[in-house]
């Protein structure tokens, strides 16, 4: 496990290896140093940041490299899977994309990801809270998962590439009072795509479609609701949300994270009645090994740099999920289909793969192709949690 924490005094970060053995390092970088690398990377490899996707800004990825990891170089050979527990602004770095090797003479950048797996933890205590909590026996049943949700009447929507929505609302003020969105509800781009992500998902779990799907119009609040309430979500060892992301600001009067679901009639009344909001996360019942939300900006951190987590990553932990694979950004979204269902693929395949081992996998895979060689497709997926089979 390696944790990192920011004091008055600087940077901080510790190894902890599974001996117990312990290494301390001050980072040779100021909060302010980092916070500028991270914008720097971040800038690069959000799509939805510009027109065009610029070059990823690998010199600034293999700074924070050099500054995080390699100073544990040694300590970390033989490693096959890294924790990492970064709050602040180390929190909005997809650590797997730290590049250990930059681009020369022709050569491509090397990743931290093609040397080990990595998952996240908010922090040291909250994994050890998770270990603590996670022994229990598992679900019986493989999937439940909704996707392709109707966003109005019209199910001629607008088809976007991405799970993302633009807004008028400032990035750089999530806080800002009575925000206008660019668009309404049941103009929300639709998603076509995660049908085919859930139904591949589906055949690599083994489940049944036509039982383990909510999708379209059925893909509502009300029934993810009703699951949890009859008591099969809590059969479920894997929990799929492939839709977009909202964070707090995103539509007027939203003040929590939400996942955009299927409208029904009352959304003509209620226009935040579709949306699974954090407060109903709160109240599911859950026993998942994984909860997947194949959306956008699912572990942004709610507008405070001292917050690594979304609120809604944090109540899904709450609800009983042992594990989630969230996104730091936009998701393009056939690249997401490509990665999260090579993530299940191998889980399902490799009896012996902990879920940090097979999304690496899978993003070697992917990355692999041509076509998304960038990291802004390979990278914006984190697991956070239990990364361990």
């Amino acid at each position: 496990m390696l944790s990192v924490v920011a004091t008055s005094d600087g940077l901080w970060s510790w190894l902890v290896k599974p001996d117990g053995s312990l290494a301390a390092h001050r980072v040779a970088l100021s909060n302010a140093d980092a916070a500028k690398l991270v914008g720097r990377v971040r800038a690069s490899i959000e799509l939805d940041a510009a027109p065009s996707l610029p070059p990823f800004a690998t010199d600034a990825a293999a700074q924070l490299h050099g500054a995080l990891i390699a100073p544990f170089d040694t300590a970390l050979s033989g490693t096959a899977h890294l924790i990492v527990a970064a709050g602040g602004v180390l929190g909005r770095v997809p650590f797997g994309a730290l590049v250990s090797t930059p681009p020369q003479a022709g050569a491509p950048a090397h990743y931290l990801i093609e040397r080990l797996a990595v998952s996240h933890v908010p922090t040291a205590t909250a994994w050890l809270a998770l270990q603590a909590a996670g022994g229990g026996a598992r679900s019986p049943e493989p999937l439940l998962a909704w996707g392709d949700p109707r966003f109005g009447r019209d199910t001629g929507a607008a088809v976007t590439s991405l799970r993302h929505i633009q807004l008028t609302r400032a990035a750089s003020d999530p806080t800002q009072a009575a925000p206008v969105a660019s668009v309404s509800y049941d103009q929300l781009p639709a998603l076509p795509e995660t049908r085919e992500e859930l139904q591949a998902i589906a055949a690599s779990l083994k489940a049944d479609p036509q039982r383990d799907l909510r999708l379209g119009a059925a893909a509502t609040r009300a029934s993810v609701l009703a699951s949890s309430q009859s008591g099969e979500l809590r059969r479920k060892r894997v929990v799929a949300f492939a839709t977009h992301g909202l964070m707090a600001g995103d539509l007027p009067n939203l003040d929590q994270p939400a996942l955009a679901l299927s409208a029904t009639a009352n959304a003509q009344t209620d226009p935040l009645a579709p949306l699974l909001k954090l407060d109903d996360v709160l109240g599911l019942k859950m026993n998942a090994d994984w909860v997947v939300l194949s959306a956008c900006n699912t572990a942004a951190a709610d507008g405070k740099a001292e917050e690594a987590l979304s609120g809604l990553t944090r109540g899904f932990f709450y609800a009983g999920a042992r594990s989630l694979l969230v996104t730091h950004w936009a998701v393009e979204t056939e690249s997401a289909k490509l990665l999260t269902t090579a993530t299940f693929e191998h889980y399902t395949a490799h009896a012996d793969a902990g879920k940090a081992e097979s999304l690496r996998q899978a993003m070697l895979k992917v990355m692999e192709m041509p076509t998304y060689r960038h990291p802004a497709f390979w990278a914006p997926y984190a697991l956070v949690g239990d990364g361990a089979r």
